[in-house]
């Protein structure tokens, strides 16, 4: 990590500074959760069922998926490291754990990947969003 700072000020026109600072920039490597996925994202919209751990089922909208996880939108609460179990059209529920969530979004990565071929037919009748 680099740190760069310095003083300035602008001068007002009766020769006196009205406006004066320091900034301070830090240069730092890019991290990304991108960078941290084990698989690629496919953005699509799809109605989905959701069942936490003792819970019953609601519906949710999914946003995106991989074959090791996805991102949706619920008005469920969900604690990072809930279980849940996500059931997709036609599939039986797969496990997952929420990795975040934030206000009605959650991130959830399965216990299990998804088959390739799976993920594909849920594109192809999901269509991309």
């Amino acid at each position: 990590m680099q740190t760069f700072s310095g003083s300035w000020s602008l001068p007002s026109e009766f020769g006196t500074p009205f406006l004066s600072g320091e900034l301070t920039t830090e240069i730092r490597p890019a991290t990304s959760n991108r960078a941290s996925r084990k698989s690629e994202r496919v953005a699509l919209e799809i109605g989905a069922g959701l069942r936490q751990r003792g819970g019953t089922g609601v519906s949710i909208q999914i946003m995106d998926l991989s074959t090791d996880g996805f991102r949706a939108s619920t008005h469920l609460q969900l604690e990072k490291g809930s279980d849940v179990w996500l059931r997709l059209p036609g599939l039986e529920p797969y496990h997952a754990k929420v990795m975040w969530s934030k206000g009605n979004f959650i991130g959830c990565a399965f216990e299990r990947p998804l088959h390739p071929a799976v993920l594909d037919m849920i594109v192809r009748k999901g269509g991309k969003g």
